[in-house]
């Protein structure tokens, strides 16, 4: 696989394949009207979290498979990598953490029609990712596994299995001793950034 296009369509489809298996046809529908190049800069911003890139994307190989492993390793390092600007008062997590849209609508052109988002998320090693909500149904397909908050304690999830959440269900994460990627779905209201919950500091 030498192409981006390809390897995003390879992401694509274990979503799709996940998805399926929940029965979420209308996802599945949609996800698939998401095409077109994907998003990708020649120069990815130099950011603290990117450092520990090489070693999360050996996670996927390890974790779920080298095919995907190929296809997220193609995308990842050509990603245009950002961080949410509402994060910033918690240091850590913002040295910690990044996001890069891949395929989803153009934040120069915004269009109300715009209601997919297929992207990745980085989070380094010791990462507390503290509990978050937005307008957005997620779907998350974990490329390592990783500890989670769903809104009622934590629990381990294993990669390569979807977790969902519904519009502004608070959700939390943590990482071990190694960083880990995330490839996301988001569904519904996506240019509405995610938000700290109020009263968790």
């Amino acid at each position: 696989m030498t192409a981006p296009g390809p390897a995003v369509d390879a992401l694509s489809a274990r979503f799709v394949a996940a998805l399926g298996r929940r029965g979420a046809m209308a996802e599945v529908m949609a996800l698939a009207s998401l095409g077109g190049p994907p998003r990708l800069t020649p120069t990815p911003p130099d950011l603290p979290v990117l450092s520990h890139l090489d070693d999360a994307v050996a996670r996927v190989g390890d974790e779920i498979d080298g095919q995907l492993r190929e296809a997220v390793a193609l995308v990842a390092g050509r990603a245009a990598w950002t961080r949410t600007a509402g994060y910033a008062a918690d240091e850590a997590l913002f040295a910690g953490y990044a996001h890069a849209m891949l395929r989803g609508p153009d934040p120069d052109r915004p269009d109300p029609d715009d209601d997919v988002a297929l992207g990745l998320v980085l989070l380094g090693p010791d990462v507390h990712y503290r509990a978050h909500h937005h307008p957005a149904e997620e779907y998350y397909l974990p490329l390592g596994g990783i500890r989670w908050d769903h809104g009622d304690g934590w629990v381990d999830e294993p990669a390569g299995e979807l977790v969902h959440h519904e519009p502004w269900q608070p959700h939390a994460m943590r990482t071990g001793d190694r960083p880990v990627l995330l490839a996301y779905l988001w569904f519904g209201e996506v240019g509405t950034p995610s938000a700290f919950v109020a009263d968790d500091g």
